[in-house]
């Protein structure tokens, strides 16, 4: 998420257009990308230093 989708979901927490609940639910699951066959972590650098790798050796698409 970038600073400002962050400033506007906190605005809107502040404005009462989502409730603290809400706007943690939308914190949760923007890290991730589900491509249907994978789910990503875009931010796992950020929390453990290194990017996600996937390794899948001998498998397809």
């Amino acid at each position: 998420m970038n600073p400002a989708a962050l400033r506007k979901l906190l605005a809107d927490v502040r404005r009462r257009r989502l409730t603290p609940d809400e706007a943690l639910a939308r914190l949760r699951h923007m890290p991730f990308e589900d491509l249907g066959f994978a789910k990503l972590d875009h931010h796992r650098a950020l929390r453990a230093g290194i990017p996600e790798v996937v390794l899948g050796s001998g498998k397809s698409p």
